[in-house]
Formats: structure tokens, sequence, C-alpha cells
């Protein structure tokens, strides 16, 4: 559009001239034409021809109409010859000046090519370089990440290594312990006249870290506190007990829930079963009775001072890690099955017979791996 614009200026500015010169042409002819009649009207008819002679004196010559008409009609060519060469100057210059002006537009349109241009490729090599610059973060994120891994991994490693070299098993998932508390009967064991008593426990085992399952093998022993029992029946009948002696071996599952990133700490389920030895427990005692002896029948030859129950356990504990040693609190239900003979003279001094012995070991200890 600025160019088309361009073109009309120069075309309007090349009509303004050309009008200007032919009206500049029209003037000097009408000039000289009044000139001419002027000079016709004033001039005589008479010629004074000039001659020069021969001493240097100029002789008036008189002039002709053909000559005066000749010598107009040169200086009208010479008129014309003027204006066409004043009028292709005016040409030349308004072509000239559209040629500038055609060159001006296109050196504009050409600068605002060059400057999208710039600025386009400019817009490329920012996103170029953010988009690499956001590469070479994620990368550096990355290998940041890896080594950090890394470190932890070799950490971990060296830790683990460390616990095994200084563990009495190194880190093969076995441990031993020891562990005390207290042992409360429960039911007709507790009606019979015990109390309370104390047990001692040795647990051996096999965990490996990182395992849910494990085994272990309970060496345990009990002792309650035994008192005078008054039997029921037609013929009431007092009996001295005395302080019976468990000795167990049993063996068992565990089951681990850790709650550190170590996992070395947990809370852990046990359970499992095996041989129960009562001893001491006194011939005339409510215990002797109750594990099969006749208390009551003085020629009974059946008495035994020990006697051997199997029996099933179970319960739930908490272990905290120390270095290569852990500290455990539990608690167990015992259910030992005993199985009395049904020839028991006195089988009412218990009243309703029962067929289990059951108390409940709370034990706490440490263990060593």
């Amino acid at each position: 559009m600025t160019s088309q614009i361009a073109r009309r200026a120069l075309l309007a500015c090349a009509a303004a001239l050309s009008f200007g010169a032919a009206a500049s042409l029209q003037a000097q002819d009408t000039t000289r034409t009044r000139t001419d009649t002027t000079t016709r009207r004033t001039t005589s008819d008479r010629r004074i021809p000039v001659r020069k002679e021969s001493s240097g004196d100029v002789t008036p010559t008189r002039m002709t109409r053909a000559e005066r008409m000749r010598q107009d009609s040169i200086a009208r060519a010479d008129s014309l010859a003027n204006l066409e060469k004043m009028r292709a100057d005016s040409i030349a210059n308004i072509e000239k000046m559209r040629q500038d002006s055609l060159a001006a537009v296109a050196k504009v349109r050409q600068d605002s090519i060059d400057a999208v241009t710039k600025a386009h490729q400019d817009s490329i090599d920012r996103v170029n370089k953010a988009h690499q610059d956001s590469l070479d973060a994620i990368n550096k994120a990355r290998q940041d990440s890896i080594a950090r891994a890394d470190s932890i991994a070799q950490a971990e490693q060296l830790r683990r290594q460390s616990m095994r070299n200084g563990t009495l098993f190194h880190g093969s998932g076995f441990y031993i312990g020891v562990g005390g508390g207290t042992a409360a009967p429960l039911q007709t064991f507790h009606d019979l006249g015990y109390d309370n008593g104390f047990n001692v426990v040795v647990p051996i085992g096999w965990h490996k870290p990182g395992n849910a399952l494990g085994l272990r093998l309970d060496l345990g022993y009990q002792e309650f506190n035994g008192k005078t029992f008054a039997t029921v029946g037609t013929t009431p009948t007092t009996l001295e007990n005395a302080d019976p002696k468990v000795y167990s071996a049993t063996l068992g599952a565990t089951l681990k829930f850790p709650f550190n990133a170590a996992k070395t700490s947990s809370l852990y389920l046990v359970g499992g079963g095996g041989l129960y030895v009562f001893r001491n427990y006194g011939r005339g005692s409510a215990f002797a009775g109750y594990l099969g002896n006749d208390v009551l029948d003085p020629q009974d030859d059946s008495f035994e001072k020990s006697v051997n129950k199997w029996g099933v356990n179970g319960g739930a504990g908490l272990e905290f890690g120390v270095g290569s040693a852990s500290l455990f609190l539990e608690s167990r239900f015992v259910n030992v099955f005993a199985n009395r003979s049904e020839d028991l003279i006195a089988s009412e001094f218990v009243g309703e017979r029962a067929n289990h012995v059951r108390w409940v070991p709370i034990t706490i200890g440490v263990t060593f791996r």
C-alpha cells in the first residue's frame, strides 16, 4: 500500500511539472508574438541595407519575411526542444524518485523481514536453550539422585557389614538370649491352691533380617507358690501343696512386623508347642491328684515324682534393637494337656474335672545376634 501511495505522488508531481513547463512555453510564445507584432508595427517598410565596406563601416541589410519566419521557426524549435528536454528531465526525476521510493519501501520491507526472522530465530534459540537447560537440570538431578542412592546403599552395606563383624553370629540370623519374669496360674490351677511364681526362659532362634518368619526354641523353667488346700465332698481333707516346678522345651515360629528402618525393632507374634515336665509337686498335693495320682489312697503305688505332659503356647511381644542386641518384652498363654486317669477314687476333690493346666508367663529379657 505504501508503494502505491508513493507512485501516485510521483505521477502527480510529474503532471504538475509538465503543466508548468507548457504554461511557461505558451507565455514565451505569446510574448514573442506580441513583440514581433509590435516590431512589425513599428518597423518601417523601408529597409536600410547595411553592408560592411572595406573601410570597416557596417552597412544595414534588409531582412526578408522568409528569413524572419525561418528565424522564428528555429527559435520555436529550440523552445520545443528545451521543453522536451525539461519534460524528459522531469520524467527522469520522477522515475528516479519512484525508484528511490520503491528501493526505500523494499529496504524497509527487507529490514522488517530481517527483524522478524531474527526475532523468530532468537525465540527458537531461547526455547532450545531453555529446553537444553531443563534437560541438563533433569540429568543433573538424576545423577545426584543416583549418587545419593549409591551413597545410601554403600552406607547400608557398611552398616550391615559392621553389624556382621560386631555380632555374635555375624549376621547369619541366629540369636540366643535370656529372660525372666512372673508366671500366673489360671482357672483350676489357681483354684487348687497355687499362687504366682516366677519363670526363666532361654530363647534360641533364627530370624534373618528382612524376613517375616523365623523359628524359635525356648528352654524354660517355672516355679509356682503352693498353699494349703481343703478338698470338697463328704469327708473334706486338707492337702499341703508344695511348690511345683515345671521344665519345658518348646519349638515355635515367630512373625515379625518391623517399625524402624534398620528392621531391628518390631512387634512380633510367637507360638508353638512342646514338652512340659512337672516335678517336686509333692505326693499328697492337690497338683499330684490333678496330674493323675490318687492322693487320698495311701495304698496307691502309681505315684510318680515326675510327670511329662504335652502342651501348646502362643502370645505376642515387642523387640527393640540396640546395636547387636535386642531387648524384648513378651507374654504368652500356656495350655498343658493333663489327661488324668479315670480311676481316681477322689476325683471329686477338684470339683468339675478339667483336662488342662494353664498359666500366663510375662517375660522381659535380651537376645544377642
